[in-house]
């Protein structure tokens, strides 16, 4: 199962954060789109010649007539059918009787009524918990969760606080209802008076009052959270992983992420750049650089991306001329001399200056244009570029390899790429292979921890579940998934 408080606690604190609808309008908020109908065929016989006409438009006028005819003979019988289905669903469909106060669970001396667990199944769903909605034997189970745990905390005495911890609760709960209060106010405000924010607040006021967000509610959420943590702390034993099983797990996992991104640059690039993704393998071959960013007029730089697709148009020809494919690459060249003699003085003051053993950071800063060499962090630790890179500039990538690019220190020469004139500086290499950080030892260990402590609490909820009565309408709850099924199927005919 799930982590018990951290479910409870979402929930607790859920109306706080969004809107409560109420049970009765649920379903019709939830519905599923409705089907998009197929689209119009297009005929695949090409129109009639001119000499052709007369007899193609009588032959559309008999077609037509007879697509009428039948479309009206199809229109009735779907329509009968229709009609059909429709008395058959009135007469099978149960009456939408489970009112909102049901009680659907019992457990101890806590119930649970229909619109709690509708209301628990929406929350699931909207968080991420379940795949769809209404899930309501899921909610079931989440909220005996909530109830065994609730009398376990204060049976066990975790609920018990001391006088300052009540006041540090009291204080923590004000702060946040004002702090949730003010982002009302916040947000609805249009004209910045004393009066309007005034009547905001009172609003935002009454707001979270009619969800059941008072200012009690949330000190007692946070009494909650606070028992479960001592709970947590128990439970886990003062556990510390040791480095044999983190090293366990990151052997393991590590050697999963070698397997997809070892020979496979691109891919690591589009998971990890594009999607973010992370992976404790770095492919070999990467090597870290810096560089300057020339800014070009856009006229010449065009000029020179023109002749760019020109080249790669004749390249890619079906039938390749060689003779239009060398007169590309002449006309790209020359486009590639205009672009460097439009910033040949700067190109030369730079190379002058890096002579002269001026470094190359401090160029960066005085004739650079990009703004990823602006930040600090990104300075010092430069670009990772391999061979293989897909995410950047193939003018970059070559120019990061370049045959006079190879050690540290190395600059290379100019090249010209989609923003301007790129001239780079080789900083360092990039380790590769399976690497452990500090940031992976942490969620190894975190990792191991949460492990440890859902085992602890599928063992302490099977205990202590042994100690209450907990019932269960399942009729009921069966004619409550079947009542919301149907409204959602009718929301979304209706639509």
């Amino acid at each position: 199962m799930n982590r018990i408080a951290k479910i409870i606690l979402a929930f607790a604190m859920a109306a706080l954060l969004t809107v409560s609808i109420p049970m009765a309008g649920m379903q019709a908020v939830r519905a599923e789109a409705a089907p998009i109908a197929p689209a119009t065929q297009i005929p695949d016989d090409p129109p009639a010649p001119e000499a052709a006409a007369e007899e193609a438009e009588a032959e559309a006028s008999e077609e037509t007539e007879a697509t009428e005819a039948e479309a009206a003979e199809t229109e009735a019988a779907e329509a009968e059918a229709a009609e059909t289905e429709a008395e058959a669903e009135a007469a099978e469909a149960p009456a939408l009787t489970v009112p909102a106060d049901a009680v659907i669970l019992t457990v101890g001396d806590r119930t649970f009524t229909a619109e709690d667990v509708d209301s628990m199944a929406y929350m699931m769903y909207s968080q991420g918990n379940v795949e769809t909605y209404p899930d309501y034997d899921k909610a079931v189970e989440s909220l005996t969760q909530e109830a065994v745990l609730e009398y376990a905390l204060e049976t066990a005495g975790y609920t018990q606080f001391t006088d300052e911890e009540q006041a540090a609760f009291a204080a923590e709960a004000e702060s946040m209802m004002e702090a949730a209060l003010n982002r009302y106010v916040e947000h609805y405000l249009t004209e910045d008076t004393e009066e309007a924010r005034a009547q905001l607040y009172a609003q935002a006021q009454e707001y979270y009052a009619a969800r059941g967000a008072t200012l009690d509610v949330v000190t007692e959420n946070l009494r909650f959270e606070a028992a479960a943590k001592k709970l947590d702390a128990e439970l886990t034993g003062g556990y510390v992983p040791t480095e044999d099983e983190i090293a366990e797990v990151f052997n393991t996992q590590g050697a999963m992420y070698q397997q997809q991104y070892e020979n496979n640059v691109p891919m690591y690039e589009f998971l990890t750049q594009y999607y973010g993704y992370e992976s404790w393998y770095v492919p070999e071959g990467y090597r870290s650089v810096i560089h300057i960013l020339l800014e070009v007029e856009d006229e010449v730089l065009q000029a020179y991306t023109a002749a760019q697709a020109a080249l790669d148009e004749a390249q890619s020809a079906e039938t390749v001329d060689e003779a239009a494919v060398a007169a590309a690459q002449t006309a790209l060249d020359e486009a590639f001399d205009a672009v460097i003699a439009s910033r040949q003085d700067t190109i030369d003051e730079i190379s002058s200056r890096l002579a002269q053993g001026e470094s190359f950071q401090d160029l960066i800063a005085e004739y650079g244009t990009d703004p990823g060499m602006k930040n600090e962090a990104t300075l010092a630790e430069g670009y990772h570029v391999h061979p293989e890179s897909i995410v950047w500039d193939p003018a970059f990538v070559s120019a990061a390899f370049q045959d006079g690019m190879q050690q540290p220190g190395d600059v290379s020469e100019p090249v010209v790429g989609s923003y301007g004139i790129h001239i780079l500086y080789y900083l360092k290499d990039v380790p590769g292979g399976l690497i452990m950080t500090d940031a992976i030892r942490d969620e190894i260990s975190e990792y191991l921890v949460t492990s440890k402590l859902n085992d602890a609490y599928n063992a302490f909820f099977e205990e202590w579940s042994q100690k209450l009565e907990i019932t269960r309408d399942d009729a009921l709850l069966e004619q409550l998934k079947v009542q919301a099924e149907a409204a959602l199927k009718n929301s979304g005919s209706e639509e």
